[in-house]
């Protein structure tokens, strides 16, 4: 193997490792975009607790490391996500707007925003949020197909 090859491996076994870990954590709120060293440690706690419901003990947490590490896409994408889920939909549209300006391309982000939009009766801006996942990761991806049904109708747990 080359020194290039090498690297590709490299990465591709970090990328499956780090599925693999995630994956078992519940993905409640969405695809990680961060590389795995700008994750916290302790975001996975923090997803199980999305995961079984406990969205004040996950905004405490969530709190907490985004005061740590302000621009953490992933922590303001899990923060949103857990305020939409308790009501709070200004401060949850707050924070998908700061992780959307440190990560644009955020696929959990884009497709937590639609739906709160979609919540709100801003179907229009959902929309552009379905558009824009489509180009971030085309039509066959989680985010896109999750946001997709929302729009038709077909996702009943957002």
């Amino acid at each position: 193997m080359n020194k290039q090859n090498v690297v590709k491996f490299v990465r591709i076994a970090a990328i499956a490792g780090a599925v693999s870990l995630y994956s078992s954590a519940g993905f409640a709120a969405g695809f990680f975009s961060s590389s795995s060293d700008d994750t916290p440690t302790d975001l996975p706690a923090v997803v199980k607790m999305i995961d079984a419901g406990k969205y004040s003990d996950a905004i405490d947490s969530l709190k907490k490391m985004n005061k740590a590490d302000p621009k953490n896409a992933d922590v303001l994408n899990y923060l949103a996500y857990s305020q939409r889920k308790s009501g709070d939909m200004k401060s949850a549209e707050a924070n998908y707007e700061k992780a959307l300006e440190i990560n644009p391309d955020h696929r959990g982000a884009l497709e937590y925003q639609g739906e709160l939009y979609i919540h709100t009766g801003r179907v229009d801006m959902a929309k552009q949020n379905l558009a824009r996942l489509k180009d971030v990761c085309g039509t066959d991806c989680e985010q896109y197909k999750d946001l997709n049904d929302a729009l038709n109708g077909k996702k009943s747990n957002w």
